[in-house]
């Protein structure tokens, strides 16, 4: 794929070879000059010297044939205007920008940025996902990390404990799949009851999985 790269700092030079070694044409947006040359010299691919939330500097350097936009810069303000240029004035197909303050992310996704990476969000959820919740795991993510399938196990501690389907109010973004009993998965109808060892999938974004928490397990923040 051709990729271009916005910032040539320790993250821009660490992507572009790892990129490189996967066989991509990578190339590389930086404003100070010395590093240009530093990465021109060290991975020998083209780098641009030039200020990205310009559009001028995008064109030079064929953003426009980009198959991935990626913008790793320290500033969150330009890795969102280099993004919103090269998508909208530059029609690229996929944009990735690198979010700092884990805040902005949301306002990164709905400024048309595809994904927004934040390293404090992935490893909060990484801790999140390896915490024992006593009956709470997750199974997988997807969507960028936006959407949760979780398995939780019902004990007699539950709150749920012994209570039909129907008479549990979970919150509405979320979906109960199916419930597990000795093996069985059986649909989660309304008059099914959940006893002790029943497993129960259900998908939720990260924010309603505490919910999920307390209602299921009874546990706090």
């Amino acid at each position: 794929m051709n990729i271009i790269i916005i910032g040539g700092g320790k993250v821009g030079y660490y992507l572009a070879k790892t990129l490189l070694s996967y066989h991509h044409k990578v190339k590389v947006i930086e404003l100070k000059k010395t590093i240009c040359e530093k990465i021109a010299n060290e991975l020998n691919i083209p780098v641009y010297n030039g200020d990205a939330t310009k559009i001028d500097i995008l064109k030079d350097a064929g953003a426009a044939n980009a198959d991935v936009f990626i913008a790793v810069t320290g500033l969150d303000e330009e890795n969102l205007i280099a993004c919103e240029l090269a998508k909208n004035n530059l029609n690229v197909r996929k944009t990735i920008a690198r979010v700092n303050n884990p805040k902005n992310a949301k306002v990164f996704h709905t400024l048309g940025v595809d994904f927004a990476v934040s390293s404090t969000t992935l490893i909060a959820n990484l801790i999140e996902e390896e915490v024992d919740y006593s009956g709470m795991k997750t199974l997988t993510n997807i969507k960028n990390n936006k959407i949760i399938v979780s398995e939780i196990e019902i004990q007699k501690t539950s709150p749920v404990f012994n209570k039909k389907v129907k008479d549990i109010k979970i919150p509405k973004d979320c979906l109960l799949v199916s419930v597990i009993k000795k093996e069985e998965v059986l649909r989660p109808s309304e008059n099914l009851v959940l006893m002790e060892g029943d497993s129960v999938i259900v998908i939720s974004d990260f924010e309603d999985k505490k919910l999920l928490r307390k209602i299921f397990i009874g546990a706090s923040d």
